[in-house]
């Protein structure tokens, strides 16, 4: 078991993700057998669980986009409708990537909000926005980003810090136990940054596997946020941290 555990490993550090259908075939074994060898790794904080299969745990890569959209996607939605039910007619918001803010595009063009202007380096989030012809969307330039579907960089920086929105929805790669909001890609980090300067209210979505997450690149502080939506109650300890910083814990459909 433990040289089938070894090459599981092995899979995920030289491709990123495997399927547990793509798992059974190479190891001649029943799903069942995979899905006890997974869960096990990912026990011991080796890797990463999916509906249908895994990826590599790491600190500087993030699981592929698509395999993203299946992570805790129910969890997802809902953080995305709560976010969105917090935006009135009129204002103006910035978006950052990510699947969780995808899902919150896809919900704000579903509320009809008329005058709505969004400014994003997200090209995902401005295509679902786009199915309300009332919401002004304005793209960033800047250095596209195949994993993200987004663009990044000082371009895209640079574009962002012309603006002062009255909201930023954003989300991280993960949150450290001293309050640290973790990402995985400096070119990413330093649009996030500018649209976090420029942004009256921040808003936080995380769903519940970010906590504790690692990654290498540091974001901001939990205390430069004024809001968190996730779907779980967190740790006491999280809860916590975030009234020492006076940021506002919402549980999405609570």
């Amino acid at each position: 078991m433990q040289e089938r555990h070894d090459r599981i490993l092995d899979i995920l550090m030289r491709r990123g993700y495997a399927g547990i259908d793509e798992l059974v075939a190479n190891f001649d074994v029943t799903p069942q057998t995979i899905r006890r060898d997974l869960q096990d790794l990912a026990d011991r904080g080796l890797l990463r669980r999916h509906h249908g299969g895994a990826s590599v745990m790491s600190s500087t890569s993030n699981t592929d986009y698509v395999h993203r959209h299946i992570e805790n996607a129910d969890e997802k939605t809902a953080i995305a409708k709560a976010a969105a039910a917090m935006l009135a007619p009129g204002s103006s918001v910035f978006l950052t990537p990510g699947t969780t803010i995808e899902a919150t595009a896809e919900a704000i063009a579903a509320l009809k909000l008329p005058g709505l202007r969004v400014i994003t380096n997200s090209t995902v989030a401005a295509e679902h926005l786009a199915r309300d012809p009332d919401i002004s969307v304005q793209v960033t330039g800047g250095m596209w980003q195949r994993n993200n579907h987004a663009l990044a960089g000082p371009a895209a920086a640079d574009f962002a810090n012309r603006y002062r929105c009255d909201v930023l929805i954003t989300s991280c790669g993960g949150i450290d136990t001293d309050g640290w909001l973790l990402e995985y890609r400096d070119e990413e980090v330093v649009v996030a940054q500018a649209m976090i300067a420029n942004a009256r209210r921040r808003i936080l979505l995380v769903d519940h596997s970010k906590f504790n997450r690692v990654a290498a690149c540091k974001l901001a502080q939990i205390s430069d946020m004024t809001t968190v939506i996730t779907d779980r109650a967190p740790s006491q300890a999280a809860q916590k941290m975030f009234a020492n910083a006076k940021c506002e814990l919402v549980l999405a459909g609570g």
